[in-house]
């Protein structure tokens, strides 16, 4: 009974080795993948470090007829209301 025990433990034993070598295996396998994936995208996607994209695109609501182009204000966090080129401080009632 007990040398079948021993025999189980032994062969537990080899198992757990060989898994522990195929999960070793896998890492190194997932590692060199992952550099190969980063090394293929800096070479699609060149990008000098500290400059920003050269075909930047216009944002499209502030241009035209569209329902928002008039909005020209920006609400502070101390909720000043901002409105226009020059900045001007516009007073809003408290409706709390």
């Amino acid at each position: 009974m007990l040398e079948q025990v021993l025999q189980n433990q032994e062969r537990s034993d080899t198992s757990m080795r060989n898994m522990t070598e195929l999960v070793g295996c896998h890492t190194a396998s997932i590692q060199k993948l992952e550099m190969q994936m980063r090394d293929h995208s800096r070479e699609q996607n060149p990008k000098q470090k500290g400059t920003l994209l050269s075909d930047t695109i216009a944002n499209p609501k502030g241009s035209g007829s569209s329902p928002t182009s008039h909005c020209m204000a920006i609400t502070t966090q101390s909720e000043e209301i901002l409105q226009g080129e020059n900045e001007q401080v516009v007073e809003v009632e408290d409706s709390k």
